[in-house]
């Protein structure tokens, strides 16, 4: 929990007055961003910001004070720097908000405020040492641009992608519809923070496109429509691209420059992140041309029904315990890069065979391997740091030392790893993707590591303190035989404080030594009794490891050591910015080194989560599209099988192209329709990104998309109502599904009337069926959709099976052939203890509304036996009527009466009790 504020307003009346009329008339901003005034050694907000931030550090808004008086007076909350930094971490990464700092040029008293730095989600430069001076970053923050080109009839759209910690400018075009489906799926594959869009479109496209980013919890930016302008793309790509040895270094030869509506978006982003103004950003950038068909297209509406990433800032965990997503339970790995790629991979489901079926090998040697995946996961990868964020760091400039004794350790691993590695005969896919890379990398950074071994003195790194060795400059020796007498002299102290004290050098008196406050004493919790009253000795503080503690002269001797080696720090200056400047030179393979790490990272997280599962996965059978095949044998919820306590039911699903490519599923609410129909897209995405799947087997084809229509809320603040998000991704759907594609529909039509909302998803599932042909789950309520089966062959109906007895609901969670016919809708509200007389009611009114329907007869307590005898009758009755339209009714009246009784004779005589039961109700 946050220390409350415990700084006071120093500003008299006369100035509060004034810095409340400055901030009345700063400019109005939304509420998503948040303005703070720089106090020094402060920092305060003030108004609904001040509100906003008490609730959300302090849980009260009693912290906030009112400064001023009216007609000028306003709320003002003080943040510690550490509350501040803290803070404005959780609204830049977390919530997603943008961020102003103020600073004031003149004295207290004049209010020279001027906006000193800004940040967003998507550009974090200016933010970058209070987010990651001390913490790795363990989330992607690209921001795309998107700017529309061509004709509406011919609508083009050009995106840009920038990764500043990747260094990578991805750019690509492509037509769309008018619901942009193709620009939603491609958002979902970059996963951005930030969205740039030219100000002052108010069309019907960019309102589509403000909703898209909306659905995807990407944060929109207006620019001008002048920031989108290429005249000078050419110049500032030069600058940022680092070109391959041979290559022309003139990024107008590049393919990727012939895109001209997706450069524009480019051009806006560089100036927008300000990239050319950074010279940390020279030559260090590539540019791709994306294409959307190495992805399997996920659509938003898939995201959120599969629950690929955590919702907002929401727990990572369950109430059980369990993770919420997939991303949380797959998540397992042990370095910042890894964590970043795992996301983008979950969001990148493969649609190539052989890179599939090459982290589907690795995965396998690192599931059957349990010491290999053990010493990965508790030793190796922990030693490896953010290399990526350590190459943008030398990039720029900002490195440090300790950065290079960093990148010294990280590159002294990889032999020993790769060696590791290969001794475990991981196979072809190991070799190829990871062992030899690390080995060559390892190779590249050689004259690195003699480098900082001739020039760090990495023993005294050890102890913390980062130095150049000394043999580099002759005052540096002076200094270095200073410190170590000074050293000795130190160390010789616990000898006459262990005799003063009765106590143990060496073991129940330590002598130790950090960066913040030097030497000191410390000895356990149980010998503390040893200081009390005993004069002449000082305790700094208390805690589990002991108690610290010095002396006048331990305090005098760690004061001359300090001012000796800030001396030496002061004098290694030169050298130490030729030892970064030296080291900006291996930035390319540093980040290469964090690249085939993150590989490696997630690739064992998959291995983790497979065989650690309660039931270890399988690897999947990976197949072409054209075999039309999607089985999964005992399918199960990876994320619902861990809940505590659930024993969890699997099932099968079987799908054969030109056999079975729809299952319309009914039952009761709450009998595991819904679960039954995500574990299906769950699994299929597992087997896409490369990990092993909760099954006893499972042959996949390789899939196009997984799109869903599951759960649909209503948006006002979007204008959006439940019907018409329900609509609105439906259409998408059905754009988009082909034969290839795995579609997921739960509940579709609840938005409007009954019989309109079973018009509509009889009409979408007979589309689907007879047209687009995908491999379909339409879960429903609406049983008059199961008579589909009976007109198209690939359509199957399956139910969810629950039991009724002693006016009690038992449901089963097994999925099995046929239909139910009834939703147990009155059984559910009995069991969420329903007041009895409106269970009475309701089952009263049921009879009354169903009484044209639900009629008894010999038979209709089985719903596969019912089901038969109504289509039997339902033929009859059919063919009867058809008879009868044929009569001539030019006849005698009594021939055509005659007639009649005939056909009517020849009805009743197959004695159907469907038929009888109707006559007997007439």
């Amino acid at each position: 929990m946050a220390v409350q504020p415990n700084q006071q307003f120093t500003m008299d009346n006369a100035t509060q007055q004034s810095f409340i009329r400055f901030f009345k008339n700063l400019p109005e901003k939304p509420s998503t961003t948040i303005r703070f005034f720089n106090r020094t050694d402060y920092y305060t907000l003030h108004g609904s910001d001040a509100l906003f931030a008490a609730k959300e550090i302090f849980k009260t808004t009693s912290v906030c004070k009112i400064l001023g008086a009216e007609p000028y007076k306003t709320e003002g909350l003080i943040l510690s720097k550490s509350n501040f930094e803290s803070f404005i971490r959780d609204l830049l990464l977390v919530k997603q908000y943008r961020v102003e700092v103020f600073v004031n040029q003149g004295s207290a008293k004049n209010q020279d405020w001027i906006l000193e730095y800004k940040g967003s989600p998507g550009n974090l430069a200016q933010f970058e040492e209070i987010l990651f001076s001390n913490n790795d970053i363990a989330v992607g923050t690209s921001v795309i641009a998107i700017k529309l080109g061509g004709e509406a009839k011919k609508r083009i759209v050009g995106v840009s992608c920038v990764d500043v910690v990747e260094r990578l400018i991805s750019v690509c075009e492509f037509s769309d519809d008018d619901l942009f489906s193709n620009l939603e799926a491609l958002v979902i594959s970059f996963g951005p923070k930030e969205c740039l869009l030219i100000q002052g479109e108010g069309s019907t496209e960019f309102n589509t496109l403000k909703q898209i980013m909306e659905r995807s919890n990407v944060m929109v930016t207006l620019r001008k429509k002048s920031d989108f302008s290429t005249d000078s793309i050419v110049q500032d790509m030069n600058t940022l691209l680092r070109f391959k040895k041979g290559q022309q270094r003139n990024a107008q030869t590049l393919v990727e420059m012939n895109l001209k509506v997706a450069m524009a978006g480019t051009a806006a982003i560089i100036k927008y992140l300000e990239l050319t103004s950074d010279e940390g950003n020279v030559n260090q950038f590539e540019v791709k041309q994306l294409e959307q068909s190495r992805f399997v297209r996920l659509d938003a509406a898939a995201v959120r029904a599969l629950n690929i990433e955590p919702r907002g800032d929401a727990p990572s965990v369950s109430n059980t315990g369990a993770p919420n997503c997939i991303l949380n339970l797959l998540d397992r790995c042990r370095t910042p890069q890894g964590h970043r790629l795992i996301a983008q991979w979950v969001r990148q489901p493969l649609r190539d065979i052989a890179l599939i079926k090459e982290r589907h090998d690795i995965v396998e040697a690192l599931v059957k391997d349990n010491e290999l995946r053990t010493s990965l996961m508790e030793d190796h990868l922990r030693r490896i740091p953010d290399c990526q964020q350590l190459a943008k760091k030398l990039a720029k400039n900002k490195a440090t030392l300790q950065d290079c004794c960093r990148i010294h350790s990280c590159v002294s691993v990889l032999p020993v790893l790769a060696e590791r590695l290969s001794n475990s005969q991981c196979g072809a896919a190991m070799t190829a993707m990871i062992i030899d890379p690390l080995r060559e990398l390892a190779s590249d950074m050689d004259k690195y590591q003699q480098m900082v071994e001739q020039t760090i003195d990495l023993d005294a790194a050890e102890k913390g303190d980062y130095m150049v060795k000394p043999e580099f400059d002759k005052e540096l020796q002076e200094l270095k035989l200073k410190m170590t007498e000074m050293e000795e002299e130190i160390q010789s102290q616990i000898n006459k404080v262990a005799q003063d004290l009765s106590l143990d050098a060496g073991k129940t008196l330590k002598i130790e030594s950090n960066q913040q406050i030097g030497y000191y004493f410390r000895i356990t919790l149980k010998e503390e009794k040893a200081l009390r009253n005993k004069k002449g000795y000082t305790t700094i503080d208390s805690n589990k490891a002991g108690v610290r503690f010095t002396n006048q002269k331990l305090t005098n001797l760690n004061e001359e050591f300090i001012s000796v080696r800030d001396q030496y720090f002061q004098q290694q200056k030169s050298v130490v910015a030729e030892i970064i400047k030296i080291a900006a030179g291996y930035t390319g393979p540093i980040h290469s080194i964090g690249s085939v790490s993150a590989r490696l990272d997630v690739l064992t997280a998959f291995a983790l989560a497979s065989a650690n599962a309660p039931k270890a996965y399988v690897r999947p059978n990976i197949c072409p599209s054209e075999n039309g095949e999607l089985s999964l044998i005992q399918a199960r919820h990876p994320c619902m099988e861990l809940q505590e306590g659930v024993d969890f039911i699997a099932n099968d699903v079987n799908f054969k192209r030109g056999e079975c490519t729809v299952n319309i599923i009914t039952g009761p609410n709450m009998g595991g329709k819904s679960t039954y129909i995500r574990t299906t897209g769950v699994v299929a995405l597992l087997a896409h990104i490369g990990c092993f799947v909760p099954c006893e087997k499972a042959t996949i084809s390789i899939l196009d998309c997984i799109l869903a229509r599951v759960g649909a809320d209503d948006s006002p603040t979007k204008g959006l109502s439940t019907f018409m998000t329900e609509m609105i991704e439906t259409a998408a759907i059905l754009r988009t599904a082909t034969c290839d594609s795995l579609v997921i529909i739960d509940e579709l039509g609840r938005g409007t009337s009954t019989y309109e909302g079973c018009g509509i998803a009889w009409a979408i599932a007979d589309h689907l069926a007879r047209e687009l042909k995908p491999y379909c789950l339409f879960a429903t309520h609406f049983h008059e959709i199961t008579r589909l089966a009976d007109d198209v062959p690939t359509v199957k109906n399956m139910h969810v099976t629950a039991i009724v007895g002693d006016n009690k609901l038992t449901l089963l969670y097994r999925v099995k052939p046929g239909v139910c016919d009834q939703s147990f809708g009155i059984h559910v509200a009995k069991m969420a203890n329903f007041p009895h007389d409106i269970v009475k009611v309701a089952e009263k009114k049921l009879r009354e509304l169903e009484n044209d329907q639900k009629v008894d007869f010999e038979g209709s307590k089985n719903p596969e036996s019912k089901r038969k005898i109504i289509q039997d009758g339902e033929k009859l009755i059919s063919e009867f009527s058809a008879k009868c339209k044929a009569l001539d009714l030019s006849s005698p009246e009594s021939e055509i009466a005659s007639k009649i009784q005939e056909y009517k004779s020849e009805v009743l005589s197959h004695n159907n009790p469907y038929i009888n039961a109707l006559l007997s109700v007439s």
